[in-house]
């Protein structure tokens, strides 16, 4: 019917349609009150949508609505949903119970990204109908089974030769005692297949049948479960703010099939901090003799027991790579070697030197020096008393003088300075004062004294966290 009106409308100007002017425009009236009579009539299958044989169906709806100009790609996106969903339906519950123990993805996360990739590869669909009106608009997709199961059946037939390549050179790089290359052969290996992780994958390889996802998963797990990763020593001392004397060594050995023993090279390394941070290199290859080494540039955290975990890196870069969830959590789930280095952490170690007045006189009893050594003690600094064995010098000086007098009120302001040394390089590494301060008391000596109390409590706020950050920087 809309493509005869359309056909109407088209052609009313052709010779020989309509001979006179007020004709045509009775028939251009015509037309649109047959449209506007038809309008409100949702096709019949909208209502009830249609069972084809030897298709799928997908038919999608959306509102139009408030500002909703996306209502055509909402209601295409929900009619595409739905032809993946009658096309993943049939999936066995088998599969989908191994790759999601594989994967460590729930059921319904696994189903999720199957259908977010059925849905991403559809083609050969074709639109069969639209309907709208001011409310809502529907769109009516189906695709042909047949057609959909051949264009598939040379999809997963290229994917599987692709994949079985890199297989085949994974399993010739681990006959030839390279583990490294070989794990990389057998990720690149998941990645042709891994649009149809869910299919059987049924090969023939060296004159046997295989079932080529599970062959390469447990190929992988194979390789994986004969590599070994060792450290000399597995606790080293460190200080807070400073870096490792000695750079950190991992040893990577590969156990054959006859039990000989072999040092890795090219082998990725991760580290990461269980407990504690600090500044380093997060990835490094083995080298030629099969030991990674990273240099810990700094330790951040003032927890005195730290450690560092150094473990195989098999995702790498891949981990970036989206394009698959289920193959990189297929990959992030396996179990890889691993080693830990226990960090004995100590801070780092201050020789104080301050100077406390109260209008002129030195105090006998310091009133901020102690509660600034405490701060720092919680942060984990210790303290000395001889500057030949401190990192840092850190020198303060605070003074109280006279102010004014009001309503028998006597006013005293404080002026303090703090500044840090790194022993270790001569640098100043911090350096900030405060100034006029007010204390005030009922004469000048305990005003001198409310003046520095207020004058701590300003500093706890912001000069000693400030002092503190850059310290541990």
């Amino acid at each position: 019917m809309w493509k005869l009106l359309k056909s109407i409308i088209l052609n009313i100007d052709r010779p020989g349609m309509l001979s006179t002017k007020s004709a045509k425009v009775t028939a251009v009236i015509l037309v649109f009150a047959v449209v506007f009579v038809l309008g409100g009539e949702k096709p019949e299958w909208v209502n009830k949508p249609p069972i084809k044989v030897g298709y799928y169906i997908g038919i999608g709806f959306a509102e139009k609505t408030g500002n909703n100009k996306d209502y055509v790609r909402q209601a295409k996106n929900s009619a595409l949903n739905e032809l993946a969903s009658e096309i993943t339906i049939n999936i066995s519950s088998e599969i989908i119970d191994v790759i999601s123990v594989q994967s460590g993805l729930s059921k319904n996360e696994f189903r999720s990204e199957i259908l977010s990739t059925t849905k991403a590869n559809l083609e050969g669909f074709e639109l069969i109908d639209d309907w709208e009106d001011d409310k809502e608009y529907w769109v009516y997709y189906r695709l042909s089974k047949a057609a959909y199961k051949k264009g598939k059946r040379l999809k997963v037939e290229k994917a599987m030769s692709l994949s079985k390549n890199l297989f085949d050179k994974a399993k010739t790089k681990e006959r030839e005692i390279k583990p490294a290359d070989g794990l990389l052969f057998y990720k690149q290996a998941f990645y042709p297949i891994k649009d149809f992780i869910t299919e059987p994958l049924l090969t023939d390889y060296e004159g046997s049948k295989i079932f080529l996802r599970n062959e390469i998963y447990s190929s992988l797990q194979s390789l994986i479960s004969r590599i070994e990763l060792k450290t000399e020593g597995g606790k080293r001392d460190a200080k807070v703010g400073k870096p490792l004397k000695e750079p950190l060594e991992i040893e990577a050995v590969y156990t054959d099939e006859e039990g000989i023993k072999h040092n890795i090279n090219n082998l990725p390394i991760k580290f990461s901090f269980l407990r504690g941070s600090g500044n380093m290199v997060n990835r490094v290859n083995t080298d030629s003799r099969g030991f990674a080494k990273i240099n810990l540039a700094k330790i951040t955290s003032t927890d005195r027991l730290q450690i560092i975990k150094a473990e195989l890196d098999l995702l790498g870069s891949v981990e970036l790579d989206s394009s698959s969830r289920v193959v990189s959590s297929i990959l992030s789930n396996l179990t890889v070697p691993s080693v830990n280095v226990i960090l004995n952490v100590e801070g780092l170690s201050v020789y104080f030197d301050s100077r406390e007045k109260n209008l002129g006189e030195n105090l006998t009893v310091q009133l901020m020096t102690p509660k600034i050594k405490n701060m720092l003690s919680d942060k984990g600094f210790t303290f000395v008393d001889d500057m030949g064995d401190a990192d840092l010098v850190i020198q303060f000086i605070a003074e109280s003088r006279k102010g004014n007098v009001f309503s028998d009120l006597y006013v005293a302001y404080v002026d303090l300075e703090l500044s840090a040394i790194d022993l270790t390089t001569g640098d100043e590494v911090y350096s900030d004062a405060l100034s006029n301060v007010k204390g005030i008391q009922l004469n000048y000596e305990k005003a001198g004294l409310k003046a520095m109390e207020n004058a701590y409590a300003k500093m706890a706020e912001s000069l000693l966290p400030e002092l503190i950050t850059n310290l541990q920087r």
